[in-house]
Protein backbone atom coordinates (compact mmCIF):
# COMPACT_ATOMS: atom_id res chain seq x y z
CA UNK A 1 0.00 0.00 0.00
CA UNK A 2 2.90 2.46 0.98
CA UNK A 3 4.65 1.86 -2.45
CA UNK A 4 1.57 2.27 -4.18
CA UNK A 5 0.79 5.79 -2.24
CA UNK A 6 4.75 6.65 -3.25
CA UNK A 7 3.86 6.17 -6.64
CA UNK A 8 0.58 8.06 -7.04
CA UNK A 9 2.42 10.89 -5.21
CA UNK A 10 4.95 10.65 -7.80
CA UNK A 11 2.55 10.75 -10.55
CA UNK A 12 0.82 14.02 -9.29
CA UNK A 13 4.23 15.74 -8.53
CA UNK A 14 4.99 14.53 -12.09
CA UNK A 15 2.03 15.81 -13.95
CA UNK A 16 2.07 19.01 -11.84
CA UNK A 17 5.45 20.25 -12.92
CA UNK A 18 4.70 19.15 -16.48
CA UNK A 19 1.12 20.74 -16.57
CA UNK A 20 2.88 24.29 -15.29
CA UNK A 21 1.05 27.14 -16.33
CA UNK A 22 4.23 29.95 -15.79
CA UNK A 23 5.10 32.53 -17.99
CA UNK A 24 8.81 32.63 -18.24
CA UNK A 25 9.57 35.81 -20.25
CA UNK A 26 13.44 35.40 -21.44
CA UNK A 27 15.21 38.48 -23.07
CA UNK A 28 18.02 40.39 -24.28
CA UNK A 29 19.13 43.38 -24.94
CA UNK A 30 21.70 44.34 -27.47
CA UNK A 31 23.32 46.97 -25.56
CA UNK A 32 25.63 45.98 -23.51
CA UNK A 33 26.00 49.51 -21.88
CA UNK A 34 22.97 48.10 -19.89
CA UNK A 35 24.75 45.48 -18.21
CA UNK A 36 24.13 45.68 -14.57
CA UNK A 37 20.89 47.97 -14.75
CA UNK A 38 17.38 47.25 -13.56
CA UNK A 39 14.64 46.23 -16.30
CA UNK A 40 11.17 46.00 -15.40
CA UNK A 41 7.93 43.78 -15.93
CA UNK A 42 5.24 46.83 -15.49
CA UNK A 43 1.17 45.23 -15.42
CA UNK A 44 -0.45 47.68 -17.59
CA UNK A 45 -3.60 48.35 -15.84
CA UNK A 46 -1.72 48.17 -12.58
CA UNK A 47 1.09 50.31 -12.19
CA UNK A 48 1.75 50.28 -8.58
CA UNK A 49 5.17 49.06 -7.06
CA UNK A 50 3.33 46.01 -5.88
CA UNK A 51 2.60 44.45 -8.91
CA UNK A 52 6.00 45.93 -10.61
CA UNK A 53 8.67 42.85 -10.77
CA UNK A 54 12.28 44.04 -11.77
CA UNK A 55 15.73 41.92 -12.59
CA UNK A 56 18.78 42.83 -13.66
CA UNK A 57 20.54 42.63 -16.81
CA UNK A 58 23.46 39.93 -16.63
CA UNK A 59 25.32 39.32 -20.21
CA UNK A 60 22.96 41.33 -21.95
CA UNK A 61 20.03 39.00 -21.11
CA UNK A 62 17.84 38.98 -18.47
CA UNK A 63 14.08 36.58 -17.33
CA UNK A 64 10.98 36.68 -15.92
CA UNK A 65 8.91 33.99 -14.41
CA UNK A 66 5.06 34.69 -13.44
CA UNK A 67 1.97 32.41 -13.00
CA UNK A 68 -0.19 35.25 -13.51
CA UNK A 69 -1.82 36.19 -16.99
CA UNK A 70 -2.04 40.19 -17.49
CA UNK A 71 -1.21 42.68 -20.24
CA UNK A 72 2.51 44.16 -19.14
CA UNK A 73 4.93 46.81 -20.27
CA UNK A 74 8.67 45.63 -20.26
CA UNK A 75 10.54 48.46 -19.74
CA UNK A 76 14.10 50.30 -18.53
CA UNK A 77 14.65 52.75 -15.92
CA UNK A 78 13.83 55.63 -17.01
CA UNK A 79 17.47 56.97 -16.71
CA UNK A 80 18.67 54.23 -18.95
CA UNK A 81 15.45 54.16 -21.44
CA UNK A 82 17.33 55.75 -24.49
CA UNK A 83 17.32 54.45 -27.66
CA UNK A 84 15.11 51.66 -26.54
CA UNK A 85 11.76 50.80 -26.97
CA UNK A 86 8.99 49.55 -24.37
CA UNK A 87 7.60 46.42 -25.08
CA UNK A 88 3.87 45.67 -24.37
CA UNK A 89 3.76 41.83 -23.71
CA UNK A 90 1.11 39.65 -22.69
CA UNK A 91 2.09 36.95 -19.88
CA UNK A 92 0.53 34.00 -20.82
CA UNK A 93 1.26 30.13 -20.24
CA UNK A 94 4.66 29.61 -21.84
CA UNK A 95 8.04 31.00 -22.83
CA UNK A 96 7.94 34.30 -24.73
CA UNK A 97 11.52 35.49 -25.81
CA UNK A 98 11.70 39.09 -25.69
CA UNK A 99 14.36 41.87 -27.57
CA UNK A 100 14.66 45.08 -26.00
CA UNK A 101 16.12 47.60 -28.59
CA UNK A 102 15.44 50.57 -30.68
CA UNK A 103 12.48 48.77 -32.14
CA UNK A 104 11.77 45.60 -29.37
CA UNK A 105 9.85 42.83 -30.36
CA UNK A 106 8.46 39.51 -28.77
CA UNK A 107 6.84 36.36 -29.48
CA UNK A 108 6.86 32.71 -28.97
CA UNK A 109 2.96 31.91 -27.50
CA UNK A 110 -0.46 32.33 -29.00
CA UNK A 111 -1.46 36.17 -28.13
CA UNK A 112 1.69 37.77 -28.08
CA UNK A 113 2.75 36.60 -31.31
CA UNK A 114 -1.22 38.12 -32.76
CA UNK A 115 0.35 40.98 -30.65
CA UNK A 116 3.20 41.36 -32.29
CA UNK A 117 1.57 41.50 -35.48
CA UNK A 118 -1.08 43.56 -34.21
CA UNK A 119 1.87 46.13 -33.11
CA UNK A 120 3.57 45.31 -36.79
CA UNK A 121 -0.55 46.77 -38.01
CA UNK A 122 0.03 49.95 -35.85
CA UNK A 123 3.17 51.10 -37.08
CA UNK A 124 2.05 50.70 -40.42
CA UNK A 125 -0.76 52.52 -39.90
CA UNK A 126 0.79 55.47 -38.14
CA UNK A 127 3.76 55.36 -40.86
CA UNK A 128 1.23 55.78 -43.33
CA UNK A 129 -1.24 58.57 -41.42
CA UNK A 130 1.74 60.56 -40.87
CA UNK A 131 2.67 60.55 -44.43
CA UNK A 132 -0.74 61.62 -45.57
CA UNK A 133 -0.91 64.47 -42.77
CA UNK A 134 2.24 66.23 -44.10
CA UNK A 135 0.66 65.62 -47.28
CA UNK A 136 -2.64 67.39 -46.32
CA UNK A 137 -0.75 70.15 -44.59
CA UNK A 138 1.71 70.94 -47.33
CA UNK A 139 -1.82 71.45 -49.25
CA UNK A 140 -3.41 73.58 -46.94
CA UNK A 141 -0.60 75.76 -46.62
CA UNK A 142 -0.45 75.51 -50.35
CA UNK A 143 -4.25 76.76 -50.48
CA UNK A 144 -5.50 73.66 -52.05
CA UNK A 145 -8.18 72.34 -50.35
CA UNK A 146 -9.68 70.12 -52.58
CA UNK A 147 -6.09 67.93 -52.67
CA UNK A 148 -6.28 68.15 -48.97
CA UNK A 149 -10.02 66.59 -48.84
CA UNK A 150 -8.30 63.36 -50.53
CA UNK A 151 -5.64 62.83 -47.77
CA UNK A 152 -8.22 63.27 -45.16
CA UNK A 153 -9.89 60.76 -46.88
CA UNK A 154 -7.21 58.15 -47.42
CA UNK A 155 -6.63 59.07 -43.36
CA UNK A 156 -10.29 57.64 -43.22
CA UNK A 157 -9.37 54.66 -45.28
CA UNK A 158 -6.19 53.45 -43.88
CA UNK A 159 -8.13 53.63 -40.39
CA UNK A 160 -10.54 51.64 -41.31
CA UNK A 161 -8.50 49.23 -42.99
CA UNK A 162 -6.71 48.74 -39.57
CA UNK A 163 -10.01 48.43 -37.30
CA UNK A 164 -10.96 45.78 -39.88
CA UNK A 165 -8.09 43.79 -39.31
CA UNK A 166 -8.28 44.19 -35.46
CA UNK A 167 -11.93 43.24 -35.51
CA UNK A 168 -10.96 39.98 -37.38
CA UNK A 169 -8.28 39.23 -34.89
CA UNK A 170 -10.45 39.67 -32.00
CA UNK A 171 -13.12 37.23 -33.94
CA UNK A 172 -10.14 34.70 -34.04
CA UNK A 173 -9.51 35.04 -30.11
CA UNK A 174 -12.77 35.01 -29.00
CA UNK A 175 -11.83 35.78 -25.43
CA UNK A 176 -8.78 36.33 -23.41
CA UNK A 177 -6.27 38.66 -22.09
CA UNK A 178 -4.96 40.14 -25.81
CA UNK A 179 -9.20 40.59 -26.69
CA UNK A 180 -10.19 42.61 -23.85
CA UNK A 181 -6.98 44.98 -24.80
CA UNK A 182 -7.88 44.96 -28.39
CA UNK A 183 -11.62 45.02 -28.27
CA UNK A 184 -10.97 48.26 -25.79
CA UNK A 185 -8.99 49.93 -28.80
CA UNK A 186 -11.85 49.41 -31.11
CA UNK A 187 -14.23 51.19 -28.49
CA UNK A 188 -11.79 53.81 -28.21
Amino acid sequence: MKKILVIILGLITFVSCNNNKNCVIEGTVNNSDLNGKRIFLVPIYHEDSLGVDSVVIENNKFRFERNQEFLADIRLDFRHRQGTENLLIITEPGTVKVVIDSISHGGGTPQNDALQSWKESLKELTEETRKYRAEYTNCIANGDTLKAVIFVQNIKIVLDQHNKRTKQLTEKLKSGTLYDFLIQRLED
